[in-house]
């Protein structure tokens, strides 16, 4: 049982976020969350993130994230859970808004759910493509 609130945690983090909500998307994550993001320092959003209200916590990466790409889709498609990990699999596509330029990936992120919070969470995805996006022509 568990392991399916563990998964729903995340399912609500997701629509939370997709939906806007910020404050009932923090409201899942512990304070003390550890958020890795590939890419740094390609991607502007990428680095390992600490903290929910730092000023170097995941609000400084999605600030940079909405500040340098348009998301166009967010899909997450399959979930794993076991125990207090939740893996979900997944693609989006964003547009860069410095270069206009499109990129489209598939993603595996590892969420950790200590005490029904998310604290801690690592992105899989390809960088490549997404740095490879942020370059001017």
């Amino acid at each position: 049982m568990q392991s399916h609130q563990n998964e729903h945690i995340v399912k609500q983090f997701y629509n939370y976020m997709l939906e806007g909500d910020h404050a009932g998307a923090m409201a899942l994550v512990d304070e003390f969350i550890v958020w890795i993001e590939p890419g740094a320092p390609d991607v502007p959003f990428g680095g390992v993130y600490n903290g929910r209200d730092s000023k170097d916590g995941i609000g400084k990466m999605l600030q940079s994230e909405a500040k340098s790409v348009q998301l166009k889709q967010f899909i997450p498609r399959t979930y794993f859970s076991s125990h207090n990990l939740v893996v979900v699999l997944g693609s989006d596509s964003a547009t860069v808004l410095s270069t206009g330029k499109t990129y489209s990936t598939d993603w595996t992120m590892f969420f950790t759910i200590t005490q029904g919070k998310i604290s801690m969470v690592q992105t899989y995805m390809d960088t490549n493509a997404i740095a490879k996006a942020f370059l001017p022509n």
